[in-house]
């Protein structure tokens, strides 16, 4: 018998087993605790897996999934239609009606004999000779009063086409087609966010909602220092802003700007803020950056974890959620080279990373989301934009002009991008 304690503290028990893994002393109960610890890392690994098996096969496939589902709906109907037209048919012939009236005599019978249990063999033969004759009858009124005409469904190779210039995301193609134009002025302003409604720009020491349109909404006075980062909190159904002088929310109906309750008390210079569902992700400026996770519960952020994802001499320059990825700017602080990194929210795991060739000692980079498209890199000391696939691949890289500052998906197929002129509205081609 072992003689070892149990590995956890506090237990009172004696060990029965030493695991090979992590080579520590477990008692019975505590060993089926230590491998349901691995298990659910195993189950965890399963569901993020199978959302990016999700993920590849892309809203290309959905779309014939779609396309699918509603073609056996429109076959189901006309099968229900014709179905009726029958049974209709079948009324109106005298034949088959009497016929129709017998079998449901036959089968109302049966169903009695069964239920009362008692039944002799007379009722049964009787039975059989009845069904007998309603076979022969339809066998004859169907050969000679009804024959189906059914051609067979055809679908040939370029019954459904794919479309190529509608299946590649064309970025010189975006930029051309600049159909609003606002002219304001920037010189306070770096970054920009949006809801579903408005767009949000901090400008002249305001903070200012412009509409789809580009109209100004509402503004609000800014007393908090510059402005670092925004993003929108669709939980809390509020913006959240991070400036110099700490973290805040801004609420678009009632147009007030409170410090971030469960945050306000920490000292720490926030840097970028990102939001997912029910998650607030945010990085200081400091090197070998770590990312916090607040999750949201009891009305709140609440702290959940971090987690490093850089090196000594490196630093998160700029920050992006999109579903459930995690998009990291990462910059190298001696030589000034930037990198893309592509992250699990669940675990953090690195997907894919790329060098953007890009080397500024200032923070000049930016990113936003283009949805099944990729991502798009504003480049602000280049004045250039640069696509990068979900795969993790450069694919084009354009000049811009006037220079690019920032760049966000404003609703489905809208492009807003931030100048040092003003904002310029494309439609995603």
């Amino acid at each position: 018998m072992s003689h070892y304690p149990c590995t956890i503290n506090e237990c009172p028990r004696l060990s029965r087993v030493l695991c090979y893994c992590c080579t520590k002393n477990y008692c019975i109960e505590h060993l089926k605790d230590h491998n349901d610890i691995y298990l659910s890392q195993l189950y965890q690994i399963t569901n993020e897996i199978n959302n990016l098996s999700e993920h590849v096969r892309g809203q290309y496939r959905r779309q014939l999934d779609q396309w699918r589902h509603e073609s056996h709906q429109t076959i189901d109907l006309y099968y229900e239609k014709k179905c009726q037209e029958l049974d209709n048919k079948t009324i109106q012939h005298e034949k088959l009606n009497q016929n129709r009236q017998v079998i449901e005599w036959i089968q109302s019978k049966i169903a009695q004999l069964i239920r009362e249990q008692n039944t002799t063999q007379q009722q049964i033969d009787s039975l059989k000779a009845a069904t007998n004759a309603v076979q022969r009858e339809l066998q004859q009124t169907s050969e000679e009063n009804f024959h189906l005409n059914i051609p067979p469904l055809i679908l040939d190779e370029n019954f459904i086409q794919l479309d190529k210039t509608r299946l590649t995301f064309d970025l010189y193609s975006t930029v051309k087609s600049n159909f609003l134009t606002k002219d304001l002025s920037t010189e306070n302003c770096i970054v920009m966010t949006n809801n579903s409604t408005y767009l949000l720009i901090g400008q002249q020491l305001h903070l200012c909602l412009y509409d789809q349109n580009l109209n100004l909404i509402k503004q609000i006075p800014w007393t908090y220092g510059s402005i670092w980062d925004m993003c929108m909190s669709n939980i809390l159904s509020k913006f959240i802003i991070v400036a110099e002088h700490g973290i805040f929310t801004f609420d678009e109906q009632t147009m007030i700007i409170e410090p971030l309750k469960s945050l306000s008390k920490q000292k720490k210079s926030w840097y970028c803020c990102a939001c997912s569902d029910k998650s607030l992700f945010l990085t200081t400026q400091q090197l070998n950056t770590t990312i916090s996770e607040y999750i949201f519960l009891q009305n709140n952020y609440s702290f959940k974890r971090q987690q490093i994802c850089c090196l000594n001499n490196e630093y998160i320059e700029h920050m992006k959620c999109s579903k459930d990825l995690l998009v990291l700017i990462i910059s190298n602080d001696l030589t000034g080279e930037r990198r893309l990194d592509m992250r699990s929210i669940l675990t953090f795991n690195q997907l894919w990373t790329i060098s953007l060739n890009i080397h500024e000692k200032i923070n000049v980079i930016s990113c936003c989301s283009l949805n099944d498209k990729g991502w798009l890199i504003v480049d602000l000391a280049q004045a250039r934009l640069i696509h990068v696939t979900n795969q993790g691949q450069i694919k084009q890289s354009i000049a811009y002009e006037p220079s690019p500052q920032y760049a966000i998906q404003f609703q489905d197929d809208i492009l807003a991008i931030l100048t040092e002129q003003g904002i310029n509205l494309h439609k995603i081609e």
